[in-house]
């Protein structure tokens, strides 16, 4: 006698296919998100920054390496408002070195075209501070603004941007979040920002600034640095 084996029907639903469907898709729009992100995050690893440094403080042997590397890093992952300012500082850094001066010119014309194009990227992006990056142990927004200010007005008045600068660290240093950062983070800016107050013979805003530096830590190298700067414009 033969047995037989009956086989239920497998019971189809419209809803829950459409349901899965609809959660596959999901799926899929959410990793595009995510891989896009991952791959648009490119902001300098902290050895890049080191060697930016060094160029910026006068090694000429470091400028190309890192523009070389920072061009690199865009290419291959996207840039951001930050890395985006580094290019541009370096580029303004190839017009300082150059030897011929419409070269000098057109280095740091470039640079300041890719300076203004990281600064309009980062007013387009409205991350909370909270949810940034936090780079040289301040959130990465803060840094392209300062980064920006630093370049813009420690060039020659021929270029014009001086005034933009020296406004940069005016909005940014008044905001109450970024008093909040960690002073060891953001002495630099500060003594920086003197400098350019200085140049713009607003003496009164310098004062104030180094009020804040003596208040923080008055034993900091930028604090005694601001501190020099201040003595000597009173001659």
């Amino acid at each position: 006698m033969t047995t037989r084996t009956h086989l239920l029907p497998s019971t189809f639903s419209p809803e829950l296919y459409v349901t899965r469907q609809i959660l596959a898709a999901v799926a899929i729009v959410s990793c595009c998100v995510l891989l896009g992100t991952n791959m648009a995050k490119a902001n300098p690893p902290t050895a890049l920054i080191n060697s930016y440094n060094q160029a910026a403080q006068g090694d000429e042997d470091k400028v190309e390496d890192v523009y070389q590397q920072l061009t690199s890093l865009i290419k291959q992952q996207g840039a951001t408002p930050l890395t985006l300012v580094y290019l541009g500082s370096t580029e303004t850094l190839q017009g300082r070195d150059a030897f011929l001066p419409w070269n000098k010119m057109k280095y740091v014309e470039k640079g300041l075209a890719t300076i203004n194009k990281g600064l309009t990227l980062l007013d387009s992006q409205l991350t909370p501070l909270v949810q940034q990056e936090r780079i040289q142990g301040i959130p990465e927004s803060y840094l392209t603004r300062a980064l920006a200010a630093a370049t813009y007005s420690s060039l020659p008045d021929m270029f014009n941007h001086f005034e933009r600068g020296y406004d940069l660290y005016l909005a940014l240093l008044t905001e109450p979040q970024f008093e909040q950062q960690p002073f060891a983070a953001t002495a630099w800016i500060y003594r920086y920002a003197i400098q350019a107050s200085l140049r713009a013979n607003d003496r009164e805003q310098a004062q104030k600034w180094m009020a804040l530096m003596e208040s923080k830590d008055p034993q900091n190298l930028e604090t005694e640095t601001a501190r020099s700067l201040v003595g000597q414009s009173r001659g």
